[in-house]
């Protein structure tokens, strides 16, 4: 939910990044499959995926954006399948094969035909009882950034979806092999190689649904806890980088209680802004990279009220995950 405002914020700013690169997709794909695979054995769904041999494992595209398309993919397709099977599969497009079709096919519940049409819209939640019952923290925003990023990743159609209601769905796109790198006034392309990124490894979610936001200005803090709140999260707040490392080094001094599991983070999700005193938001993604798993994985959200590209390169290669330009949107998407 987090990484959908942000991306939102993004959109309505025309500040989106694409990051290409060459990337071994196969193995991004099967490492998605992983993190589903628990999920799928626990449920009792089938989880398959199936890569052609026709379609090379290595080609330029960006890695994160296009796995958050799959997980997106995914994600829903669970959330709406009780029984039976869910399968990812990637084959050349039967229609032109320069292109690559990647498809999510479940036996879920699928959608009405009135439905479609607002499945691609902002906030576009379906409110049908059936799936809001399955889904009741959505907010509305994946499907949307994920037609967007396809259509950025060089897709002629966006995604296109082919459902029939008790039966289940198809939600599948097509991306060229050889992606033309272009940038244009409305979005920003960056080429990066991988070395220049520090990609930390992702924990498992624990049940905590706890987020620590840390930024030094009283109303950024009001207006995150507020929202994330809604959403379900508790919030911790931090005022600097060095009130976050004691909270991370003695939580419970600070009150923070883990959730029981082996696995337990404490913390879903750390969101830091860049400027803060006594330790800024870059020197602490440093030091949280230090501690020991799992700690040290939380996935860190990087907020920044304006666009600092050496301060954000460096604060990929320290080990943060993702970048906000500006967290004064949120109080905007707050009061839609």
């Amino acid at each position: 939910i987090v990484n959908d405002i942000l991306d939102y914020s993004r959109f309505k700013r025309k500040k989106l990044r694409l990051n290409f690169s060459q990337i071994d997709v196969y193995e991004k794909l099967k490492e998605i499959i992983r993190l589903f695979e628990i999920q799928c054995l626990h449920k009792g769904v089938e989880l398959n995926f199936y890569y052609s041999k026709s379609v090379p494992k290595v080609f330029n595209c960006d890695k994160d954006r296009l796995g958050q398309i799959i997980i997106n993919f995914l994600s829903n397709s669970l959330k709406f399948t009780s029984n039976g099977a869910i399968s990812l599969s990637v084959d050349l497009s039967p229609n032109d094969e320069d292109y690559i079709m990647f498809k999510v096919k479940d036996t879920g519940i699928g959608i009405k035909e009135e439905y479609l049409e607002k499945l691609f819209t902002e906030f576009g939640k379906l409110e049908a009882k059936e799936h809001a019952e399955l889904n009741p923290q959505g907010v509305g925003l994946g499907l949307m950034i994920s037609n967007r990023l396809v259509r950025m990743l060089g897709s002629k159609k966006g995604i296109q979806v082919a459902s029939k209601y008790g039966e289940g769905s198809e939600f599948f796109f097509e991306i060229p092999l050889n992606r033309q790198i272009h940038q244009t006034d409305e979005i920003i392309i960056e080429m990066t190689t991988e070395a220049n990124r520090k990609v930390p490894k992702i924990p498992v979610p624990c049940d905590c649904r706890r987020i620590l936001s840390v930024d030094d200005n009283d109303y950024n803090q009001m207006v995150m806890a507020r929202f994330l709140r809604k959403m379900k999260f508790e919030v911790k707040p931090a005022f600097n980088g060095l009130e976050a490392l004691k909270i991370l080094e003695n939580p419970r001094a600070a009150g923070i209680i883990g959730c029981g599991l082996k696995h337990c983070t404490l913390f879903n999700l750390i969101v830091t802004d860049l400027h803060m005193p006594l330790m800024n938001g870059i020197d602490l993604i440093s030091h949280i990279r230090r501690f020991p798993e799992p700690i040290g994985c939380i996935p860190i959200i990087l907020l920044s009220a304006s666009d600092e590209k050496e301060q954000v390169e460096d604060g990929y290669r320290r080990g943060m995950n993702a970048v906000s330009y500006t967290h004064l949107t949120l109080p905007t998407i707050y009061s839609v």
